[in-house]
């Protein structure tokens, strides 16, 4: 999987920088059955999945508290 490093901003305070590790959704499609059957397939998605690297670096908050009140903001 791939994934990208961002920065997001504090919740708390709005001044300091958080850093995360996001790996976005993707598609997955997969083929079943044999020839003689006919071909099926399905898909599904993935969900997204976000790593808080640190907590922020102006108010002090911990990676913990950051990552539930991202949570409960539903940014993450």
């Amino acid at each position: 999987m791939r994934g990208e490093y961002t920065q997001l901003a504090c919740s708390f305070c709005d001044k300091g920088k958080i850093e995360t590790w996001h790996i976005p959704s993707v598609w997955i499609e997969k083929r079943t059955g044999k020839s003689s059957l006919g071909k099926g397939k399905s898909v599904k998605k993935t969900s997204e999945i976000w790593i808080i690297k640190s907590g922020c670096n102006i108010c002090g908050k911990s990676a913990e508290e950051v990552e539930k009140e991202l949570k409960r903001k539903q940014i993450i």
